[in-house]
């Protein structure tokens, strides 16, 4: 069993909401070990910090020298680091490492306590962050570094490149409040990455209403470097953090008198995302089931509805009807058995192949051919196709290869198509499969073509 590994160079915080210890927890709950380098040592509560002891940047420099000595580390998290000859020592011992680096720039608490010695920055900015593979810093974080009073979105894509041009090859500006005037949407909360090649992306999730909370910056890092451990791409790996902190920000947990800390057991396990995934397909169906007309969209071979949990790489990990969604009659359809992962291959197939292009997208409904289905969709979807015979032989003579080249085929002509279909070939029925980022905006797609077909 490969066991991927991330090591944590950071404070120690005494509550456990934030520094060393939320990030094990972290990546434990990502199923990756965890290693530490402790660089100081705060005597804190939820409420305040009262003391900081910044560990001798020799004992610093050792822990990690050993760990990197002793145990295949796959990602590194550099937080809290509190003096100029700490950051020094943690730069010259990973400078020629080729290990990924994600720096996350903690410069003051929750509390408002400095976590950086003023005089530390400038050798935080000239060293550390050149050797960074990304940086995280919030709205706060990005002003500083940039110099850039954040109020717009241009704001942001300059504080971005001028971060980058610190050094870091990927900077993400972590999105929410701003209390000293920085830019946020009053609707939504966006993180914005760059990425080394310059292009630009945005992860969005409604803005929650919750108090100012200790932790969320350190588990998103924390989440970060775990899901860069086991591979996956500095996209595909903000996406998750993204979904990760969401989902963890809505169950703060009141452990103190001060702050609620973020709390990433609850939501973050891979049980968990499987449980919220049946129970979000599950309530699509049931909607589903009570549209009247919706049997005349279902094709001879009847549909199924896939959804796939965030972190999904095959079928087992993709939610179905076990025997498929039925057409009782031109009004009415039933799904057939039970939701399973694994249950379905074609739509899960096709979910799969659509998120390793775009992550997002993680639910699919197929509906029968239909000139005047396309036209509606086209109305208000993006849509492409691909043709079935045009198909490489080398594809074709693999079972399970005809849906991941087709829907990469589709995505390459149209990147933001929420409807891909294909005409059919000698056997095979022509086909439609409606994308969403989750079942519940598939239904709504759903209910839009019943009303004018």
């Amino acid at each position: 069993m490969k066991i991927n590994s991330a090591l944590s160079i950071a404070g120690s915080d005494p509550s456990g909401g934030a520094g060393i210890q939320a990030d094990i927890k972290t990546f434990s709950s990502l199923g990756v070990y965890g290693c530490s380098s402790i660089t100081a040592i705060t005597v804190q509560n939820t409420q305040k910090i009262i003391e900081i002891f910044p560990i001798p940047s020799t004992i610093v420099m050792n822990q990690i020298k050993l760990i990197l000595e002793d145990i295949k580390i796959d990602s590194i998290k550099i937080g809290m680091v509190y003096d100029e000859l700490i950051i020094t020592r943690i730069y010259d011992i990973l400078k020629n490492e080729n290990i990924p680096i994600i720096i996350d720039p903690i410069f003051t608490s929750t509390s408002g306590q400095n976590l950086i010695k003023p005089e530390a920055m400038e050798v935080f900015t000239k060293k550390l962050l050149t050797i960074a593979t990304i940086t995280t810093p919030n709205i706060e974080e990005a002003i500083k570094l940039s110099g850039i009073n954040i109020n717009t979105k241009d704001d942001i894509k300059k504080a971005l490149q001028k971060i980058k041009d610190l050094g870091a090859k990927n900077v993400i500006i972590k999105g929410g409040r701003s209390e000293r005037g920085g830019y946020y949407s009053s609707n939504e909360s966006i993180d914005t990455l760059i990425e080394d090649n310059l292009k630009v992306r945005e992860y969005s999730n409604p803005l929650l209403r919750i108090p100012e909370n200790h932790g969320s910056g350190c588990n998103f890092s924390a989440a970060l470097s775990a899901f860069i451990s086991q591979g996956h791409e500095i996209p595909r790996a903000c996406y998750l953090a993204n979904e990760f902190v969401n989902k963890a920000l809505q169950n703060l947990l009141d452990i103190g008198k001060g702050n609620p800390v973020v709390d990433t057991s609850i939501t973050t396990s891979l049980s968990s995302f499987k449980f919220q995934v049946i129970e979000e397909l599950a309530k699509a169906i049931r909607e589903l089931e009570e549209i009247k007309g919706m049997g005349r969209l279902i094709p001879e071979t009847q549909s199924n509805f896939a959804y796939a949990i965030p972190t999904a790489t095959n079928i087992m990990e993709v939610a179905g009807v076990k025997g498929r969604i039925v057409k009782i009659d031109e009004k009415e359809v039933k799904a057939s058995s039970s939701i399973e992962f694994g249950a379905s291959k074609h739509i899960a197939s096709a979910v799969i192949s659509y998120m390793t292009i775009n992550p997002t997208i993680r639910a699919g409904f197929n509906l029968k051919y239909d000139k005047k289905i396309i036209e509606l969709l086209q109305s208000f979807l993006k849509v492409s196709e691909y043709e079935r015979q045009l198909e490489p032989s080398e594809f074709k003579e693999k079972e399970g290869h005809t849906i991941p080249w087709g829907i990469k085929e589709a995505l390459r002509r149209e990147p933001n198509a929420n409807v891909i279909y294909h005409k059919g070939d000698i056997g095979k029925e022509p086909m439609i499969i409606v994308f969403g980022q989750n079942p519940k905006e598939v239904v709504t797609y759903l209910k839009r073509i019943i009303e004018r077909y």
